[in-house]
């Protein structure tokens, strides 16, 4: 079992949306996917809710319950594990970066944001996991944003995924029916993005997917 840590110091980064995104994609290629939502919001949680597809498995976890849902997970035969974690400093942070086999570090292209990668590429480092930024919410248009990210994650020796993601209507509105782009548009640019993207994410996590979808249920995670 593979898990990810989606995390970043700063909010509004799109760490919530980037999870369930890249959540879906893998369901789609046959792994069995739970996503945990370690933020007291419950975004991701309001977004199953608002699902009429059964998977990927969504639940809510405390510091303290992560451990043992992440064993109940493994057991269940989960192949993915993506973590979401809340903004700002907390002790689910570092208890998702401990628990993950990645970092993901979610950066909107703002000096805000980019003044905040360097606290969550430590908490990482030091954790001794690698660490990925993913530079979202650019212009459609934004291969000058894409350089200045670039510079600054390389400063840090940050390595960065491409492609960038783009802030894109297709996000937005799925988000409402508790789908992504790729269910509801599956041949829009949102979509080929996060594919793009995932496939960047599988490679270095060297996962292998299947075309059977096979399921834990959440009465396995739960009990």
């Amino acid at each position: 079992m593979k898990i990810l840590a989606i995390a970043m110091q700063k909010g509004g980064v799109a760490k919530s949306w980037l999870t369930r995104s890249l959540s879906v994609v893998a369901s789609h290629e046959g792994l069995n996917v739970l996503v945990i939502d370690m933020d007291s919001q419950q975004s991701t949680v309001a977004w199953s809710e608002r699902r009429e597809a059964e998977t990927p498995l969504v639940q809510f976890s405390t510091e303290r319950e992560l451990p043992a849902i992440l064993k109940r997970a493994s057991e269940a035969g989960c192949d993915l594990v993506f973590i979401d974690t809340p903004p700002a400093r907390s002790t689910e942070a570092p208890a998702a970066v401990d628990a993950a086999d990645m970092v993901l570090i979610p950066c909107t292209p703002d000096i805000e944001a980019y003044e905040q990668v360097a606290r969550t590429e430590r908490l990482a480092r030091l954790a001794g996991k690698p660490a990925l930024a993913i530079l979202t919410m650019t212009q459609p248009s934004g291969k000058s944003e894409q350089e200045i990210a670039q510079e600054v994650f390389a400063s840090m020796n940050l390595e960065m995924a491409l492609p960038t993601i783009a802030r894109l209507k297709a996000h937005r509105d799925a988000a409402r029916e508790g789908r992504t782009a790729t269910e509801t548009e599956a041949d829009s640019r949102a979509a080929r993005e996060i594919a793009a993207l995932w496939m960047c994410i599988k490679e270095r996590l060297n996962i292998r997917t299947s075309a059977i979808v096979h399921n834990c249920t959440r009465e396995q995670v739960q009990k």
